[in-house]
């Protein structure tokens, strides 16, 4: 949704085309970090010791930098410090001990209509100690005062148990865990309803844009790290018609894979 938002042709080459960017330093801190997280919170809570934290993240930090994608980075030190310092972060800003999750709840897969849109979400973490709280981790920077579009994810998570599960999320948070930064929201319903609804305008001028073949590309500051900007007609008036065997060539040079 927030990549519709952004740039319309940019979802079309990334979700319709099937097109794969070059795996990022970015991805690869977040999903290996994201993967050691979720094996501390599967250990006993006793055992959820910064000491243990260290050597999962040797075993599946390891692991993980093996597969072909995380590979290029392998011997990328800046990258393992994120890494490790985003795990070592965790430990600063809550104690893993004290959160009580159970296993099922984490990475939690949520599948349902809203809408009448078919929404899936993975939850990096429920928990139901009292109150009813869905958390997701990140491992970038501090969004300062773009904040709101960042709760949009665990607000359609919100909305996703209430509509799936008739529960109701009590709070929504967001660990910032390079910028060692914790933000909780009360559970707003009026926005948690605004957000499915926004859902369903994404979804519904996306179908649009299908029918008329026709893509809004916004040019704005972000076009500069854009993996589709020699293929972009607005920032390359001689680029070839996005979808066509010229453009495609063009992404493979680049060295894009598509689905």
């Amino acid at each position: 949704m927030s990549l519709y938002q952004q740039c319309g042709l940019k979802f079309y080459f990334s979700y319709l085309g099937g097109w794969r960017e070059s795996p990022t330093a970015a991805l690869a801190t977040g999903s290996i970090a994201h993967e050691v997280i979720e094996q501390i919170y599967r250990l006993p809570a006793q055992e959820r010791t910064l000491e243990t934290a260290i050597e999962l993240l040797r075993e599946h930090g390891g692991r993980m930098m093996r597969k072909p994608e995380y590979k290029p980075f392998e011997s990328n030190n800046a990258v393992k410090v994120q890494i490790r310092e985003a795990v070592e972060n965790l430990f600063r800003l809550e104690d893993p001990v004290h959160v009580v999750v159970l296993p099922e709840h984490l990475e939690m897969e949520l599948t349902v209509d809203i809408n009448g849109v078919n929404f899936f979400g993975k939850v990096d973490r429920f928990t139901t100690d009292g109150i009813n709280r869905v958390t997701d981790y990140k491992t970038g920077k501090s969004p300062g005062r773009y904040i709101d579009d960042k709760l949009a994810q665990p607000y359609l998570y919100a909305l996703a148990f209430k509509t799936q599960l008739d529960i109701d999320i009590d709070e929504v948070e967001l660990i910032f865990l390079n910028a060692q930064e914790i933000v909780r929201r009360p559970t707003d319903q009026a926005i948690m309803i605004s957000m499915g609804e926004k859902l369903a305008v994404m979804h519904a001028d996306s179908k649009q844009d299908v029918i008329n073949s026709s893509w809004d590309a916004r040019v704005q500051r972000l076009c500069d790290y854009c993996a589709f900007e020699k293929v972009c007609p607005a920032r390359n008036p001689d680029a070839p018609v996005p979808g066509s065997p010229e453009s495609d060539i063009v992404l493979l040079e680049l060295g894009l894979s598509q689905r």
